[in-house]
């Protein structure tokens, strides 16, 4: 076989190979963004809970506060009840006491609700934090998983181009440059294996005289349909063993 064919069947078998390389890594960012997606809907509904105990728990103290405020008030009334002499206003300072302690037992009433609340949503996060931590670990590990993988695929893609750097070196050079044109216009293949009397790039039936000569491999042939620089290797068969 001519060197000039067996070198560009290498170099597309490389660039074969770092396509492959490069579709896995363009592949992995997706795949870890799902992940992180997952993370974040995890962060966001806890994040959701613990605001919602924030804002029991703000209302409870705001009530409580109320109540401390208007139990001062109430002393301070029921202090001057006895200096009041006249019986009409003794009576209505006993009604304002009598509602402002009916008040104050509504928001203690609203306190003990909170505080029902509060019981409530402290046992879902408890129980959700459980699979919250489990999931998170998960997912971080996932992700590790593809951070490494595209290191590895960096590694794998920096020694593939070394390699065929080395292989291209040995190409003529009209020969790389018309190779790298039918590479880039016909789906990064731009050389294609003569098969059956067919080329495997385009799948039309090849002239029978071009296929024999193909086949002698002594020159180099371009597929005239779709362009491709044509290539016989023969079909390894294995032996069959009883």
């Amino acid at each position: 076989m001519d060197e000039n064919i067996k070198t560009l069947w290498e170099l597309q078998q490389v660039d074969t190979e770092l396509f492959n390389i490069e579709k896995r890594m363009n592949d992995v960012p997706a795949k870890k963004k799902s992940l992180e997606e997952k993370l974040k809907a995890l962060e966001d509904e806890k994040k959701m809970k613990e605001d919602s105990r924030d804002r029991l728990v703000q209302e409870k103290e705001r009530r409580e506060r109320e109540i401390e405020q208007e139990n001062e008030k109430i002393k301070m009334v029921e202090s001057r009840l006895s200096h009041i002499r006249n019986q009409k206003d003794y009576l209505e300072m006993r009604k304002k006491i009598e509602l402002a302690k009916k008040s104050n037992k509504l928001r203690e009433d609203e306190v003990i609700k909170k505080m029902e609340e509060i019981e409530k949503i402290d046992k879902e996060i408890k129980e959700y934090m459980d699979v919250y931590l489990k999931e998170k670990q998960k997912i971080l590990e996932g992700i590790a998983v593809y951070d490494n993988e595209l290191l590895a695929l960096q590694k794998d893609k920096e020694d593939v181009l070394i390699r065929r750097e080395k292989i291209a070196e040995r190409l003529d050079t009209n020969i790389l440059k018309t190779y790298e044109h039918l590479k880039s216009n016909c789906r990064g293949v731009g050389v294609s294996r003569a098969k059956d009397e067919s080329c495997d790039g385009c799948f039309m039936n090849l002239p029978p005289q071009l296929y024999n000569m193909v086949i002698k491999g002594d020159k180099l042939y371009n597929c005239p349909f779709c362009q491709r620089y044509l290539v016989y290797i023969p079909e390894v068969k294995e032996d069959n063993k009883e």
